[in-house]
């Protein structure tokens, strides 16, 4: 009982973490949108294109695109090769496709700690955007938190296998 309620939590936040990426990333191709449209209707209709649009919808498309990631994970979307179940024998399907969520995991953990020496490296030396002299790091924190959320996922995957989505395009 107490390992079932265990699990349905881990599920719980998995699927309420996923739905916080899911409307922050939609939340940031809506400002694309909205910066782009409004720059070139201001374009056509006064001559003059609305001040750093196109350099917010940089920032916001990068955004969205990296938390596109971890919402691929968390759908069972990301890349595998497939090729390699041939090589084994199905009964050990499960077990690999565990050991890779732990490897995963691992690799995750290794990106996240790097791109979080990135964005400190950028924090300590100042680095700001040319345009609007705003500090590059808090954008950037998306890179070290995508990869730390990806690699909670595929920990809880490893540890339990139910979690685990089907894999897209295998169904």
């Amino acid at each position: 009982m107490q390992g079932s309620r265990w699990k349905a939590s881990l599920r719980s936040a998995l699927a309420w973490l996923f739905r916080v990426e899911v409307v922050l990333s939609c939340g940031g191709l809506l400002l694309v949108a909205t910066a782009l449209i409004s720059d070139v209707l201001a374009r056509e209709l006064f001559g003059q294109g609305i001040f750093g649009a196109q350099k917010v919808a940089v920032y916001a498309d990068a955004i969205a695109g990296l938390l596109g990631f971890a919402v691929v994970v968390h759908a069972g979307g990301h890349l595998r090769i497939s090729a390699v179940d041939q090589l084994f024998p199905k009964r050990w399907h499960a077990h690999i496709a565990r050991l890779g969520d732990f490897i995963s995991c691992g690799l995750c953990v290794l990106l996240g700690i790097y791109a979080a020496r990135y964005v400190l490296s950028t924090m300590r030396l100042g680095e700001k955007d040319l345009l609007f002299y705003a500090k590059l790091w808090p954008m950037q924190m998306v890179i070290p938190y995508i990869f730390f959320s990806a690699s909670i996922r595929y920990l809880s995957f490893a540890a339990v296998p139910t979690l685990r989505p089907a894999e897209s395009g295998t169904q």
